[in-house]
């Protein structure tokens, strides 16, 4: 009984960590480059729980008794909080410093600390001296610096920058995109704000110019959103509340049947 209430708590425990991954996924459903998570569960180490048969059963003699394990469970617990990095759907804004990587690969930021971040947002915008930055004011690279006399911007699906400073001018290439790729992106480290850093699991960065040797292209004035599937996330959402219930009238029974037993006691 005491058993059964460890297992109990440790459920309690997975399953509510798993509604705050299914909560930030859905709360997420819009957020641009976001990319959903998903928990892993496993078993806790088993143990093995003995007891003896009738006698003379599978021709044992009388007198003699037979010994039976079987294993069980001691509870669950969160093995891994998994990224997935499935391409979200891709939203038109007209905005020219928008960019969505159709494809595999990475925006790459400079950090204030002068280490690099990695980013499927590309929500990009320009800062006081004209440098193209994300949201957070980290600077895209390698740099670009649009002109302050531009008076329009395009991206071509390689990454290649072209600005004109006029109606009749002639686009003149001011800079060049390129995308990281990780062997193992799924080893990434979210760092917050949409933003990853490679780790030993994920290996070093390879850049590629975009819409070569298999890394995506640039799609300019169009956004990624979120891969997250709002109907699923819910549906199992509800399932794990569920589940959550019946962890709690477990460990309610359990109690019950530990005071009877105390009360017996008596």
């Amino acid at each position: 009984m005491v058993n059964q209430i460890f297992m109990g708590k440790s459920a309690m425990f997975a399953y509510q960590r798993k509604l705050q991954v299914l909560a930030a996924n859905i709360s997420n459903a819009q957020t641009v480059g976001y990319k959903k998570r998903r928990t892993e569960m496993e078993s806790m180490f088993p143990l093995m729980y003995e007891y003896a048969l009738t006698e003379g059963e599978d021709g044992f003699t009388a007198g003699e008794k037979r010994k039976k394990f079987v294993e069980y469970g001691t509870g669950v617990r969160i093995a891994e909080v998994s990224k997935s990095f499935v391409q979200g759907s891709l939203e038109i804004t007209n905005q020219p410093l928008d960019m969505a990587v159709e494809g595999e690969g990475f925006f790459q930021v400079k950090m204030p600390d002068g280490t690099s971040a990695y980013t499927r947002a590309g929500n990009f915008r320009t800062d006081s001296e004209g440098n193209v930055v994300d949201p957070n004011g980290h600077p895209i690279e390698p740099a670009i610096r649009i002109p302050k006399n531009t008076t329009d911007i395009v991206i071509n699906d390689q990454g290649k920058v072209f600005v004109q400073a006029g109606a009749n001018s002639t686009p003149s290439e001011i800079g060049q995109i390129l995308l990281a790729t990780f062997q193992n992106a799924g080893g990434l480290k979210e760092i917050g704000q949409n933003l990853y850093t490679e780790t030993a699991s994920s290996n070093t960065p390879s850049f590629e110019l975009p819409a070569n040797n298999g890394v995506g292209a640039i799609r300019q004035r169009s956004l990624e959103f979120s891969n997250v599937n709002v109907i699923e996330e819910m549906m199992d959402m509800i399932l794990t509340q569920r589940s959550f219930e019946l962890i709690v009238k477990s460990i309610q029974a359990g109690e019950a049947m530990l005071k009877a037993a105390s009360d017996l006691g008596k």
